[in-house]
């Protein structure tokens, strides 16, 4: 499965991938160019990466997801998908001193994250419609390890990318290596 997953988004990334990295940048830039996602390269996550890795990972595995579903039919705001992607895991930071434990961690860093969340979102001026689709994305991320399934389509991607996501940085393949890099030589240009 892992190698199909590789070999599907490697095509498919390819074919797409300057177009993913803009709907990336433009949907996420209020997020992006925070302190809190700078501070999300400092802190480690699943030993092998970091939150603002893994999470510019999840967030384009989530576009690729999202674009192809909403071919076969499925509506999808990318905007949603992209701001939740990139938030769902800003309430990690600090784990060391926050929680006593990975289970800890796990339960509680969803409800953390929506928290960072609602202090970034003013800056979005997202409907309340979809700063629920967003909220509910980032609290059920963490399914099946957390009871309660995502209510939406949003909530969904960004639980599969996640998984993805975190399969990748495991085996060495991140995501979002290269779009990091550029990020940082446009901030020295600018």
């Amino acid at each position: 499965m892992t190698l199909l997953l590789y070999i599907f988004f490697f095509f498919i990334g390819c074919y797409m991938k300057s177009k993913v990295q803009a709907m990336l940048l433009f949907y996420g830039k209020d997020i992006l160019f925070t302190k809190n996602f700078d501070d999300a390269f400092n802190q480690v996550h699943h030993g092998c990466s970091s939150v603002g890795y893994h999470s510019i990972g999840v967030a384009l595995i989530s576009i690729y997801i999202a674009i192809f579903l909403s071919k076969i039919g499925f509506e999808i705001c990318m905007r949603n998908v992209v701001v939740a992607a990139l938030c769902h895991d800003l309430g990690i930071l600090g784990r060391y001193e926050k929680y006593k434990n990975n289970r800890e961690c796990c339960s509680r860093h969803p409800k953390d994250s929506v928290e960072v969340y609602k202090a970034l979102s003013e800056k979005l001026q997202l409907s309340d419609v979809d700063n629920e689709r967003v909220e509910n994305a980032i609290r059920r991320h963490m399914f099946p390890l957390t009871p309660i399934p995502p209510k939406y389509i949003e909530g969904v991607i960004i639980n599969i990318a996640d998984k993805a996501s975190s399969i990748f940085e495991k085996v060495g393949v991140s995501p979002a290596i290269a779009f990091h890099a550029g990020m940082i030589q446009a901030q020295k240009i600018a």
